[in-house]
């Protein structure tokens, strides 16, 4: 009986060895997917995202089994604080040409006058524009369709071979720093290229209507524009979806966040 008895205490203290290592090797993937507009609350529930996490976590505890021989209660809390640092760093690379979308439609809609009538998003529980609406959904719906997760998890099992689980020292705060920056710049430089050719028109059309209104200012035109100005806005959309999909096609499909992930850890 007493054999019985050890044998299940040893078991359970296994367990609950495996349980926490599964937790960290699930944290990167976890914030990441948190941050991720595809996998956010917006689109996968909090208890869906979970489970995904832990699923495709377990690949890497599998091999971690050494991983609490080595260090005390202090090391594995360094290990959480710098899974989460490389899960923020990683969500914020794979996000920024979703990002980007959403800015092109705000922008777009300040231009024409529709954002004043922003409409309560039930998805996301606050006030959004359309267009910005219809460009992040399109986006997010065209990385599941190209198969962009698969790309996303083999840059995330990736990366445990340039920063493994173990290893507690990070890759150098400049380094986090300068990444951070150059993807702000290139989200930056994305939104003004994909708004310019919408923007011209839009410009060319409030140019039009003036020179019109100053000619006969009893007919009233300026307050035309934003109908057709709105028009235009959504044939240009219909139009522009193809190549909006074929110019950033590697973006969604983060065909190359492998690379990206490389660069965060310093060219390791």
């Amino acid at each position: 009986m007493s054999e019985i008895t050890f044998a299940s205490i040893e078991s359970s203290h296994q367990l609950v060895r495996f349980l926490i290592v599964l937790g960290l090797c699930s944290e990167r993937l976890m914030v990441l997917m948190m941050i991720f507009p595809p996998t956010s609350d917006n689109v996968v529930q909090g208890r869906v995202r979970t489970a995904l996490a832990l699923l495709w976590g377990s690949f890497i505890a599998y091999g971690q089994r050494g991983l609490l021989e080595q260090g005390d209660a202090t090391m594995l809390v360094g290990i959480g604080l710098k899974e989460a640092l490389i899960g923020v760093g990683l969500g914020f690379a794979a996000s920024t040409v979703f990002w980007a979308a959403e800015s092109v439609g705000t922008y777009v809609d300040d231009l024409t006058g529709f954002n004043q009538l922003q409409m309560q998003n039930p998805s996301q529980g606050q006030q959004t524009s359309l267009t910005s609406t219809l460009l992040s959904q399109f986006a997010i719906a065209a990385f599941w369709c190209l198969g962009g997760m698969t790309f996303l998890l083999g840059a995330i099992y990736e990366s445990y071979t340039w920063w493994p689980l173990a290893n507690i020292m990070p890759a150098g705060g400049s380094v986090l720093e300068s990444f951070v920056l150059s993807k702000t710049d290139s989200l930056m430089e994305t939104v003004a290229k994909l708004a310019t050719p919408m923007m011209l028109l839009l410009l060319l059309v409030d140019i039009g209507f003036g020179f019109t209104g100053k000619v006969s200012q009893k007919l009233d035109l300026p307050s035309l524009a934003q109908p057709v100005k709105g028009a235009l806005t959504i044939l240009m959309l219909a139009l522009m979806a193809a190549i909006f999909i074929d110019q950033v096609r590697d973006q969604l499909s983060l065909v190359g966040i492998a690379a990206e992930a490389r660069a965060l850890a310093g060219g390791k």
